[in-house]
């Protein structure tokens, strides 16, 4: 390997395609599906800069307890109906399973989808987040676990998403929103990243990535991470509040309940 290939300092990050287009090369479905046979379920994210991070499937199928500290105090928040976007194999759908809550599902990994079918989880469909359609609008939890509140790629797509969240949740509905604060970093490459960013009219935390798999290399999609003060501003363009935010070590997760 050449002197640039690094590690990304946060070992919790996740990722989700569900802003990705369903024909492009499913490769976190296969490294889902390696993660769940107990194979070797390595692979790499790139970032357009050559900034490159290890890390392995086995993030989508961890059991609660070696969850995010973050994501473990905001589980407690949970009332069903629960939605989880992004969901990727149903990482979250185990644990809600046995609190008897009823869960469903969406991501745009095809594999991934099919796989919960064979796990159990039916209510689990091939969609994207910011055109949810399902045949229901009472649901009292959308989870965004891992960077998934930011999928969408840009701060227009996130509003979008957000906007179509309060059209399906009850009036007491509630977004457990996970991302990274990309300003908590003193790494120089992440610096230098949001320098290009800046220099190029974007915010710090958006970020161009695509996956490495078994010789395998998929599209570059896009993904935007927020502190908690673009969180805020975010969620009250599209109807709702920042509550409260459950902070980790570098990963935290936002409370969003509606404005009106």
């Amino acid at each position: 390997m050449t002197s640039n290939l690094r590690l990304l300092s946060h070992p919790n990050l996740f990722f989700s395609t569900s802003n990705v287009d369903v024909t492009m090369t499913d490769t976190f479905g296969r490294v889902m599906k390696a993660a769940l046979n107990g194979e070797d379920a390595s692979y790499i994210i790139e970032r357009d800069d050559g900034f490159i991070r290890h890390t392995s499937g086995y993030n989508y199928i961890k059991p609660y307890d070696e969850w995010p500290e973050a994501e473990q105090k905001a589980i407690m928040n949970i009332k069903g109906p629960l939605l989880d976007v992004g969901c990727g194999i149903a990482r979250i759908g185990e644990y809600v399973k046995q609190k008897g809550i009823e869960y469903y599902g969406i991501d745009l990994s095809p594999l991934a989808v099919k796989l919960c079918h064979k796990r159990g989880f039916e209510n689990v469909y091939l969609m994207s987040a910011d055109n949810i359609k399902l045949d229901r609008s009472d649901f009292n939890t959308i989870v965004l676990f891992g960077n998934n509140f930011g999928i969408m790629g840009t701060p227009e797509g996130v509003v979008k998403m957000l906007k179509g969240f309060h059209e399906i949740t009850t009036k007491e509905g509630v977004v457990l929103a996970g991302s990274r604060d990309p300003a908590d970093t003193d790494d120089e490459m992440h610096l230098l990243y949001h320098t290009k960013n800046r220099a190029e009219g974007r915010l710090i935390g958006q970020v161009k990535l695509r996956n490495r798999f078994q010789g395998e290399v998929d599209d570059w999609w896009y993904l935007l991470m927020c502190g908690r003060e673009l969180m805020s501003e975010l969620a009250e363009k599209a109807g709702w509040y920042l509550e409260n935010t459950i902070v980790g070590q570098r990963y935290n997760v936002g409370i969003l309940k509606k404005l009106d």
